[in-house]
């Protein structure tokens, strides 16, 4: 080939190059340029100054003169533009001298598209991994679901069986008139009506439970005066209380304490604590029942002085699957009563919380609010409801 082509040669395969071709002196002047090199960084001649951008986000590397003081290929280096913008370039250095000339010869790569795509490509993958994550951790639930509700339905069978049981026997008693006294019949009819009863528990929590679920259980908001209601449900506790040697501190507001509630709801919710408190509670015991009010809502405490929760069952005491596991331990009841509480308390536009100090006792108490918080739909009276 002709000495006298190889520079032509060599201008054009560095003029049509796709990648930037730029050449500065050791004073940072620009000594040639080809076309790629002059869109990429919008000038004709650029300063090797003008390079180093003037704003750099977190942990991003931008051009400086100190990359020039060894050859080598420098990956995602951030490069200023003679029109403010930036880009990020894969580059290579290389030092040259001609004819007694030193100088810096560039070779710029725009890869911002490609660290975009890579970013985006990234970014798919973590939303892929994670959405695999709570696939699995859904999976998993649902396993530990089935597993719990195997053990409910055993429960429940097992509770309803037994007062059935007792009802059966006692009925097929009185059939065959296999009684000697009169006061023995009559407790095997007491023995009936008590069984029945308690499977009439039974069956409204399941029945609640599954309304809950479904979400067809029906609300009645109305405001009024609390206070008379839960006075009234602690009386109706009194005998249960004396037959486990637990006493009452009733504290009566001051002050009538209005709010919105269900009444029939509400007085579900309190029962079952009420009647927690007592069962769950220590010979000689104490079960106080106070008011609170605050700007938002008028809270009903009741404090206990049994065993007390220990600290690494509290996520089971409102689950309605964890408190049935052992079936022979279980008092009686579904186990359903705490979780069904606070759907009916969360129903009502309130809250259900608890504190509890084992060996100390526990204190639950119900935060009902003060102002319509729910769709208003929800407040109106059972008696307009049953005439419409």
């Amino acid at each position: 080939m002709s000495h006298r082509i190889l520079p032509h040669l060599y201008e054009t395969v560095a003029r049509e190059a796709f990648f930037g071709i730029v050449v500065f002196n050791s004073a940072g002047e620009c000594l040639f340029i080809n076309p790629s090199a002059k869109h990429m960084l919008g000038s004709e001649e650029p300063r090797l100054s003008s390079l180093e951008p003037r704003n750099l986000r977190p942990n991003s590397r931008g051009f400086t003169q100190e990359l020039l003081k060894h050859d080598g290929v420098y990956q995602d280096i951030v490069i200023q533009t003679a029109t403010n913008h930036s880009f990020v370039a894969k580059i290579g250095v290389k030092h040259l001298e001609v004819d007694g000339v030193r100088a810096h010869l560039l070779m710029l790569e725009d890869v911002t598209l490609q660290k975009k795509l890579q970013r985006d490509i990234t970014a798919k993958q973590n939303e892929i991994k994670a959405a695999f994550e709570e696939l699995l951790k859904q999976n998993r639930q649902l396993k530990d679901l089935d597993h719990a509700k195997d053990r409910f339905i055993a429960l429940t069978t097992h509770e309803l069986r037994t007062p059935l049981s007792a009802m059966v026997a006692s009925a097929e008693i009185l059939k065959l008139k296999l009684y000697d006294t009169p006061e023995q019949m009559q407790e095997f009819i007491d023995m009936i009506y008590e069984q029945g009863g308690h499977l009439q528990e039974l069956v409204n929590d399941i029945l609640d439970f599954a309304k809950i679920q479904a979400g067809k259980m029906d609300f009645f908001i109305e405001q009024a005066d609390v206070e008379p209601m839960i006075h009234g449900i602690v009386k109706n506790f009194e005998g249960m209380a004396e037959t486990y040697q637990v006493s009452f501190d009733y504290q009566k507001p001051a002050a009538p304490l209005t709010c919105y509630f269900d009444e029939v709801r509400l007085r579900q919710v309190i029962s079952n604590i009420v009647n927690n408190a007592i069962k769950y509670n220590r010979p000689q015991g104490k079960v106080k029942v106070y008011f609170e009010e605050t700007p938002e809502c008028v809270k009903v405490l009741v404090q206990d002085s049994g065993k007390g929760i220990p600290a690494n069952q509290f996520n089971a005491v409102f689950n309605e699957f964890e408190t049935i596991g052992h079936v022979a331990q279980h008092h009686k009841g579904t186990g359903l009563g705490m979780p069904i509480s606070r759907k009916l308390t969360e129903g009502m536009g309130g809250k259900l919380l608890f504190a509890s100090t084992e060996g100390v006792g526990s204190t639950f108490w119900v935060e009902i609010p003060k102002e319509k918080v729910l769709d208003v739909r929800l407040y109106k009276s059972r008696s307009s409801d049953f005439a419409a």
